[in-house]
């Protein structure tokens, strides 16, 4: 097996939603393979082979630049940095700016993976090349844990709000009076109260030995608000 000092074989991706496009490279131009791969286990599979190939062929380190880091990326991105090798960003922004200068064929995704080869030949002479490339630095799994749980909130709370201003619009609509006994439709009070009967005309015949009943509801404020202002109900 010949053995080149080749310090690094470049992998660039052009990320899509159902199908990827890869060129692997070396640093001196020289193309190596060119080939798709399906966003599933088998093409993960075929992906990485051929890098594996080429790195035993040639030696080196291999780097790996994507357009699209996270989003369609995932697991893929996963995947390259469990195998340890150096992941780098393509800031989509910055690549329009480099292609406004330095234009190319027309588009498809087999050119923008090769464009990717380009960038890292040209990054340690150009440094508006070197701007594109954004090298993803190896974080700890307490960060992505709590990256993933603070997505998950921000979610909740979203659903939340939408869920809210729906009900507060189905209120208005069936009984406008209703809202004014509470600034916030979420109180668990105010949601025990409106649940303790199947239709809400019937709150305002509750009595107030029934409104006391309900966890959150008092005395003073029950008999504060004359039986909660129900008498608007329609």
């Amino acid at each position: 097996m010949i053995i080149n000092n080749t310090p690094q074989i470049y992998v660039s991706i052009d990320i899509g939603c159902c199908q990827h496009s890869v060129a692997i490279g070396l640093p001196n131009g020289d193309v190596l393979d060119e080939f798709d791969i399906l966003h599933r286990p088998e093409g993960f599979k075929q992906f990485f082979e051929p890098i594996e190939h080429h790195h035993r062929y040639h030696g080196g380190t291999v780097v790996v630049a994507m357009e699209g880091y996270n989003g369609y990326a995932r697991p893929l991105d996963i995947l390259v940095r469990v195998r340890g090798y150096q992941l780098y960003n393509i800031n989509n922004l910055k690549l329009a700016r480099f292609k406004e200068i330095f234009p190319a064929a027309a588009k498809n995704d087999r050119i923008d993976a090769c464009k990717g080869l380009e960038l890292f030949q040209l990054r340690a002479h150009l440094p508006l090349a070197k701007d594109v490339l954004q090298e993803i630095m190896p974080a700890p799994r307490e960060n992505d844990m709590l990256k993933r749980l603070s997505r998950r909130r921000r979610a909740l709370v979203d659903e939340k709000s939408r869920v809210q201003s729906r009900f507060q619009g189905d209120l208005y609509a069936v009984c406008p009076g209703l809202l004014d006994i509470t600034k916030d439709t979420d109180n668990l009070w105010f949601l025990r109260f409106i649940t303790s009967v199947d239709e809400l005309t019937r709150l305002s015949r509750l009595r107030l030995s029934t409104l006391l009943k309900i966890p959150g509801v008092g005395r003073k404020f029950a008999c504060g608000n004359s039986c909660m202002a129900i008498a608007c109900i329609i």
